[in-house]
């Protein structure tokens, strides 16, 4: 046994698996009075958890479940993301969620997300053209429709860039939630993850810009100035 299961004054904190585990009673958002759980490695970070959890109970009604990959996407778009980031950073994070995180993640409750199950869905995101599942060519219509939607399929992957960008906003959910004590790890930071190669780029020679140069101020560019 290592040590008291409980020290004075804590009541509701004791070991539990790896680690440690506490609830608090609070009012849930149906009225209804439950039982609220955090865990953590050590006590001590398990009693800040309960301290706070504490504080929210007195705020408010707490919900009991953790929720799923879709449901707190949702809650962090609306009221993390939007509030606080510019609309363009807005507009990227939507996008990757309703995309690729709800159609491969969406299902997942967030305490029960794996690391094999982020690094199964980053792999299925690789190798699948993007044209396919979301139905690209589909929407366009009859007679402009040119590959997909005729079973040619054109193999639209998403790149190396595309994939890492993914990874960071499903770590960048996660740590949220974290923050909130409703999960106590990040699983995406442990995915493994093609490399990004570097294009290599050959500059132009004094010759090739003088007559790039030549050319625009030849055409009218108004660009030609700058």
């Amino acid at each position: 046994m290592p040590g008291r299961a409980r020290a004075n004054g804590e009541g509701s904190i004791f070991p539990y698996r790896n680690g440690f585990a506490a609830y608090v009673w609070v009012e849930k958002p149906d009225g209804k009075r439950g039982r609220k759980w955090v865990y953590d490695k050590t006590r001590e970070e398990v009693h800040d958890k309960w301290i706070k959890l504490h504080g929210q109970a007195k705020a408010g009604p707490v919900a009991t479940r953790s929720p799923t990959v879709r449901e707190y996407a949702g809650y962090w778009l609306r009221e993390i993301v939007k509030p606080n980031l510019a609309p363009g950073s807005y507009v990227t994070y939507e996008v990757a969620v309703r995309l690729y995180l709800v159609p491969g993640l969406g299902r997942k409750r967030l305490d029960k997300l794996r690391v094999s199950d982020v690094q199964t869905w980053i792999n299925e995101v690789r190798r699948t053209c993007q044209c396919c599942a979301q139905g690209k060519d589909e929407r366009r219509k009859a007679a402009q429709r040119r590959c997909c939607a005729l079973g040619r399929c054109c193999q639209d992957l998403p790149s190396a860039t595309s994939v890492t960008h993914l990874r960071t906003v499903l770590r960048t959910l996660l740590s949220q939630a974290i923050t909130e004590g409703l999960i106590t790890r990040n699983v995406a930071s442990l995915v493994k993850l093609p490399a990004v190669r570097k294009r290599k780029r050959k500059a132009w020679t004094s010759d090739e810009a003088r007559r790039f140069l030549e050319s625009a101020r030849a055409d009218d560019d108004p660009l030609y100035a700058a």
